[in-house]
């Protein structure tokens, strides 16, 4: 083995985020925009609060999206996780608390600065030795051309 393989080689570098009173039609919107399943909640002064997955906000399938805030119904940050982790002991953590996401901090800047994101997918992506981008496209519908 060559190395290590650490969480700052696997996380997406950099986060999309909603702010805590954003509605969740809007951060909806934000996750169509991007391509994303998950955004981070960070309050205006930089510091992370939580994080929206699809998850959340299918658990309000048929409710008005407007009238409920990124804060209310965001999964609290609570799990620091350092960029120079070795991935194994991020998987662990993974497992042992049934998360999929993992907001990443810098831990120069203070414990709430987030700096990147890791995902249970791009986890599998590297352990399937997937090239980044090849595995979105292999999961596109192939469709004939006239």
């Amino acid at each position: 083995m060559e190395g290590t393989t650490r969480v700052c080689d696997l996380m997406h570098k950099g986060v999309v985020f909603c702010r805590p009173e954003d509605n969740l039609k809007e951060v909806a919107g934000i996750m169509k925009e991007n391509g994303l399943r998950s955004v981070v909640v960070m309050h205006e002064s930089g510091e992370v609060w939580g994080l929206i997955s699809l998850l959340e906000i299918i658990r309000f399938y048929g409710e008005d999206l407007e009238g409920i805030s990124a804060e209310s119904v965001m999964q609290p940050y609570k799990i620091h996780v350092d960029p120079q982790w070795p991935i194994e002991r991020s998987i662990e953590l993974m497992k042992k608390r049934r998360i999929e996401h993992l907001i990443i901090v810098d831990p120069h800047a203070g414990p709430k600065r987030p700096i990147g994101l890791l995902s249970s997918y791009d986890i599998v992506r590297y352990m399937a030795h997937i090239p980044s981008g090849q595995f979105e496209h292999m999961l596109r519908l192939h469709t004939a051309n006239p």
